[in-house]
């Protein structure tokens, strides 16, 4: 009876106290917080021909400028068009290493040792690399001591040596990473569902060791020669310099280059072989590794903003999207899973969805990702799914130009990709103009359920008695050790 009383009077106290007028029982603190007014967060994307300046000098090379006295400081990234893309698959690997052994090789006046022992001296940075599309070489120096950066920077980009010891290191780094490639199932899922899509296409190549064993400094310099020319780069430039000056810098020292046109291959075109269907790869692994998806955009598509959306909504959106919520918060099935719906892509890129669940709960996470994907191309998303979505790329946007350098780098990279000039700008309203019905019709449009491959890796001896053959034809791929004699 005692108990039942001490606990009606710290009730009606507890009431009693909820009572009180909440201003009341704010502290001094966050009564002047709370009378605090701040004016409109306002924020406009830099410009080129404003904040940014563009430069083409006599030879071609292309120069975007951004100037920031904050910090003594001076960044530049080049961009090369070149890449892997435009070679044969056994040449494949040349690019790579070419743009490794760039920096790591030293250069005509360098060697590899005394460019590194400089670089840590006057604490900066030179680093260089070419991908599927493109290369790059960067630098990070004092202001202090941009005449030496540029030097390097310069030589790195012309006149690289391309040592045959750091040959040799890059290529037996790549023979490993060849070796070790079945070692992660998640890599083996990523690297065998492009392979299956995109097949003999650069997207779906796959590196071998026979490709790269014969390698050598003749292939390094000969590829070197037929991209790496001034009316071929571009280079952007920010931190703590006054343009005028940073530009006789780089006429002195960049400006004896002869520009020379680049005679490119043509561009591979992705073929939309769709591949229905469950592909099994066997491995003897505790987990079932899956990914589900087909053929997505290209980049031009003017559907990219409202598909970026209904991705979010969908799987992409992390711990709000709807897959996260049903195979991870509702059934427990998986720690990771989500949706990727690639919007960037030069040719057509992909939608997939993937996680990591129990072998045995293989099928029942399929289920929910089929479930989902016909929700979502049935009804249109609530008015807090689609105001949650919007509102993120919203608020993330600013984030794209958290320094000088990514502004600059942004700004030039739109020229390279062919993007119009003013596609910052008019980045928030198309995606503020996307409403719930374009969220249904692009579901509706760029999913297609029955157009999906589906790939497994998993231990198929712990299937238990999981039938697959209701998501379409099931075929088993063996998963082949590589080759590196």
């Amino acid at each position: 009876m005692k108990r039942i009383t001490l606990t009606l009077i710290t009730a009606l106290l507890l009431f009693a106290i909820s009572g009180l007028d909440a201003q009341e029982r704010k502290s001094p603190g966050s009564n002047v917080i709370a009378g605090l007014v701040y004016p409109e967060l306002e924020w406009k994307v830099p410009e080129v021909g404003k904040e940014v300046t563009r430069t083409v000098l006599k030879n071609g090379l292309i120069l975007y400028l951004m100037e920031d006295r904050e910090l003594p400081l001076i960044s530049a990234n080049a961009i090369i068009k070149t890449g892997s893309i435009y070679d044969s698959k056994e040449r494949m690997a040349v690019a790579d290493i070419a743009g490794s052994v760039m920096r790591s090789g030293g250069t005509k006046s360098y060697s590899p040792d005394s460019l590194n022992s400089i670089l840590e001296f006057i604490a900066a940075s030179v680093e260089s690399g070419i991908g599927q599309e493109s290369g790059s070489v960067s630098m990070s120096v004092l202001a202090k001591d941009l005449d030496l950066g540029l030097k390097i920077f310069y030589e790195v980009l012309r006149y690289p040596a391309f040592d045959t010891s750091k040959i040799s290191l890059e290529k037996s780094q790549i023979k490993e990473g060849i070796r070790r490639r079945n070692d992660h199932p998640g890599s083996i899922v990523s690297r065998e569902f492009d392979r299956l899509l995109y097949g003999d296409h650069p997207y779906g190549r796959v590196l071998e060791w026979d490709y790269v064993k014969d390698i050598g400094r003749d292939d390094l310099t000969a590829y070197h020669a037929k991209y790496f020319h001034p009316d071929n780069i571009m280079i952007a430039f920010a931190g703590d310099f006054d343009s005028k000056k940073l530009i006789k810098k780089i006429e002195n020292i960049f400006g004896a280059w002869e520009k020379s046109p680049v005679d490119f291959p043509p561009l591979p075109a992705v073929a939309l072989d769709y591949k229905p269907g469950i592909f099994i790869i066997n491995k003897e692994i505790t987990q079932a590794n899956i990914r589900v998806g087909h053929f997505g955009i290209k980049r031009d598509n003017p559907d990219k903003y409202a598909i970026s959306l209904m991705n979010f909504i969908l799987g992409g959106g992390s711990f709000t999207s709807r897959l996260t919520s049903r195979v991870r918060s509702d059934e427990g099935l998986a720690y990771s899973v989500r949706s990727v719906f690639s919007t960037g892509s030069r040719d057509y890129g992909l939608f997939y969805a993937f996680t990591q669940t129990k072998t045995s709960t293989a099928h029942r996470a399929l289920e929910i990702f089929f479930e989902e994907f016909d929700k979502i191309r049935r009804d249109p998303p609530s008015v807090a799914e689609f105001e949650t979505a919007r509102d993120s790329y919203i608020n993330n946007f600013i984030f794209q130009f958290d320094s000088p350098g990514e502004v600059v780098s942004r700004l030039m990279s739109l020229e390279y990709d062919d993007y119009p000039l003013d596609y910052y700008q008019k980045y928030l309203e198309n995606i503020r103009s996307v409403t719930l019905d374009d969220i249904k019709r692009v579901a509706e449009k760029y999913l297609d359920p029955d157009s999906m491959s589906i790939l497994i890796v998993a231990d198929t001896s712990k299937f238990e008695k999981q039938d697959f053959t209701d998501f379409g034809n099931v075929i088993y791929a063996a998963l082949k050790d590589p080759k590196i004699d």
